[in-house]
């Protein structure tokens, strides 16, 4: 019995590691975020951009239509692109969901780096291969430099 109760426990624990991010990441992974939002809109949760386009960019980290739609259909939520003006707890939640559902180990083939991330932000879930991100990675590693 006492047996089974260590096998039960230790399985609990490696399920409880393996869904947590490393300690070492998560900061890595906020301070990406917060160069997203400086990149993005320099901070402004009322920023609204692409203007000149049908579906305009709303919010900390100008967050489209597509995205939130992905993040819907991910979460079971009804969120709108205007839901993310002057939230930026909504903001935040959406990038990391729709990050963790592209750049992850299972779709990049390897662990995921902070450029691969702030790439397939800018460049949707292929953008870590396009060659039009790296523009945008290189604004995102100036501002996390600051």
């Amino acid at each position: 019995m006492k047996r089974v109760l260590v096998v039960v426990l230790l399985v609990a624990i490696m399920n409880v590691t393996a869904n947590c991010a490393p300690a070492s990441k998560a900061p890595s992974v906020n301070r990406l975020i917060a160069a997203l939002i400086e990149v993005e809109s320099h901070g402004n949760d009322q920023a609204i951009g692409d203007k000149h386009m049908k579906e305009k960019a709303y919010g900390a980290l100008q967050i489209r239509k597509p995205c939130v739609l992905d993040v819907n259909q991910r979460l079971g939520t009804k969120h709108r692109p205007e839901d993310m003006l002057g939230n930026r707890s909504l903001s935040v939640k959406v990038c990391r969901t729709y990050l963790e559902r592209y750049a992850n180990r299972k779709a990049l083939g390897r662990e995921p780096t902070l450029e691969d991330l702030a790439r397939i932000w800018n460049g949707g879930p292929m953008g870590w291969r396009k060659q039009s991100t790296l523009g945008y990675w290189s604004k995102v590693e100036k501002a996390l430099e600051r």
